[in-house]
């Protein structure tokens, strides 16, 4: 989200402070049907910040939501939506690769800092022993790595695209097939390859790269619209 955006994001979150509770569950499910949409992050805060001002002067008013925007939310997002450009090609690429320097970033660091190389270099320096800087990083936590940021991105894209579906048409047991097939073949892939070792790594380098994949995701987050 690049600086305009998220200044639009925070009077935003100040305005959702005002809404009564009653209103606040269409809110939250009009703005997570809009993350899914192919509109940029600033339009998704323009779009809710009026939406935001309608409620707010309905309640105001005394009326109800439905007297503002009528009984079908996702009609009335998607003509919103489709009243607004979509994201330019150059936007979606800078949004995707925004999306996986942030999420490699964390994973990373994480996988550093539970590392039990990690462990054992504090201990060696602790001790006065020699200290061997090599972190390994097996084939399962590659696995695991793409495994994780690829549902991330699918659950989230599932849940926000169907939030308006009710349960008769939200899709079922294909798609919990699915996924089920796909967690099983995670464990089946972790199981299978181990702790195979896939390279090693100084703990220098891993943190200089992960301070490059940072950077990287902070500078293609302001070209992502």
């Amino acid at each position: 989200m690049n600086l305009k955006s998220k200044l639009l994001n925070r009077s935003n979150n100040k305005l959702d402070k005002n809404l009564f509770p009653e209103y606040v569950p269409v809110m939250v499910d009009m703005v997570c049907y809009l993350r899914a949409s192919h509109l940029s992050e600033y339009h998704q805060e323009i779009v809710r910040q009026d939406l935001l001002e309608m409620l707010l002067s309905a309640q105001e008013r005394g009326d109800s939501i439905e007297s503002v925007i009528g009984k079908d939310y996702k009609a009335f997002c998607d003509e919103i939506i489709a009243s607004l450009p979509a994201r330019t090609v150059p936007q979606q690429i800078c949004g995707a690769l925004s999306t996986f320097f942030q999420c490699a970033t964390i994973l990373s660091v994480i996988g550093v800092l539970f590392s039990k190389d990690t462990y054992r270099i504090i201990r060696s320096a602790f001790s006065n022993q020699p200290v061997d800087l090599l972190i390994s990083v097996p084939i399962s936590s590659v696995i695991s790595f793409a495994l994780i940021i690829a549902f991330s991105v699918f659950i989230v894209q599932h849940i926000c695209k169907t939030v308006f579906e009710t349960e008769k048409n939200k899709p079922g047991l294909g798609k919990a097939f699915l996924i089920g097939v796909g967690i099983i073949l995670f464990f089946l892939l972790i199981t299978w390859y181990g702790q195979a070792i896939a390279f090693t790594v100084s703990i220098w380098s891993a943190c200089i790269s992960i301070f490059v994949m940072f950077v990287l995701y902070r500078f293609f987050e302001r070209f992502e619209g």
